[in-house]
């Protein structure tokens, strides 16, 4: 059996019918793209389309891949660039198990190759949680009103910054918002996993939502089109086909990576800082950590209680303010 361009496509549809996210199936299909142009490369194959014989994939070759990641410099988009020269034990292990889940879908729907149990993948939890502090924030804030030329561009950020920052939500979560859901105060959303939880809007983002929606209707910058009412929070101001329709997530990431190298502050802010941000400063507040698990809408406690760490430099300042 050949492993074809066709049949990955195929495999991301049988993700899909069993409601895997967007960027998940995506990642799996980019990471065995990845393995089969190793494969090709190694084994002196044809590297148009990058098809594999099913027989090349063998456990030798799963460790030689392996062996080339651990290898692999940090990406500059990474939250470990200048923390780790290679890629992190994380990421290898994601690309590694995208493997694994692909030989299951042979296995199990055409009785093929090698059997993915034989691949033992010991599970890795994060050590690395980068959040962004209440005087950062304010500090991203205004700095992003000063970086941008034009008012609507910095008032998207802001309000995107803001709501990250106050309601926890994740980027793929921010960007399926409405208008409506906002104004509202709380809404319930689905997100990974396909979940719904409900999530709280405070007045701050509701009075930056105003002022963003006033700017759009008036013609924007440079190509003086006029935003026809879009449902969506956050819409693209490009003059180009996408218009009007929500924004890219990696518009967004590159954004906010710009903002975060230009401001210097010495790590590097992404927008799921602003998520962890959130936790930490409800931590800080003393809100039970089983109501904080509810609103981050973890499956397991012991992740949320990986935002404990944050706060031991935070106690000890709070003890010897209280012990001087």
């Amino acid at each position: 059996m050949k492993i074809t361009n066709e049949l990955l496509l195929e495999r991301k549809q049988h993700l899909k019918n069993n409601m895997y996210a967007e960027n998940t199936i995506q990642n799996y299909y980019s990471d065995m793209k990845l393995f089969m142009k190793f494969i090709c490369v190694d084994e002196k194959l044809e590297t148009i389309g990058y098809t594999v014989p099913s027989e090349k994939i063998t456990l030798g070759k799963i460790e030689g891949w392996k062996k080339v990641l651990l290898e692999t410099p940090t990406p500059r988009n990474s939250i470990y660039w200048t923390k780790r020269p290679t890629l992190s034990p994380q990421t290898i292990q994601w690309k590694l198990n995208a493997i694994k889940s692909f030989l299951k879908f042979l296995n199990i729907f055409y009785d093929e190759w090698i059997d993915y149990r034989k691949i033992i993948l010991k599970k890795i939890k994060s050590d690395y949680i980068e959040s962004i502090t209440e005087t950062e924030f304010q500090l991203f804030m205004n700095f992003i009103g000063s970086y941008e030329k034009y008012r609507i561009n910095a008032l998207r950020s802001q309000l995107l910054i803001n709501i990250g920052y106050t309601s926890g939500l994740r980027l793929s979560e921010m960007l399926g918002l409405t208008v409506q859901q906002v104004k509202a105060g709380e809404c319930r959303i689905t997100g990974k996993g396909n979940k719904t939880r409900r999530v709280f809007f405070t007045d701050s983002s509701n009075r930056l939502l105003d002022e963003y929606l006033e700017e759009r209707e008036k013609p924007i910058p440079r190509t003086w089109l006029t935003e026809k009412g879009s449902d969506f929070v956050f819409i693209s101001h490009n003059s180009g086909y996408d218009y009007g329709q929500p924004i890219k997530k990696n518009t967004v990431c590159e954004k906010v990576k710009k903002y975060s190298d230009c401001m210097d502050l010495g790590k590097r802010i992404t927008v799921h800082s602003l998520r962890h941000g959130y936790a930490t400063r409800l931590l800080e507040s003393w809100m039970n950590i089983r109501e904080i698990q509810e609103l981050l809408w973890h499956k397991d406690i012991q992740t949320t209680e990986g935002y404990c760490h944050i706060l031991k430099s935070w106690l000890k300042n709070k003890v010897a303010e209280i012990f001087h």
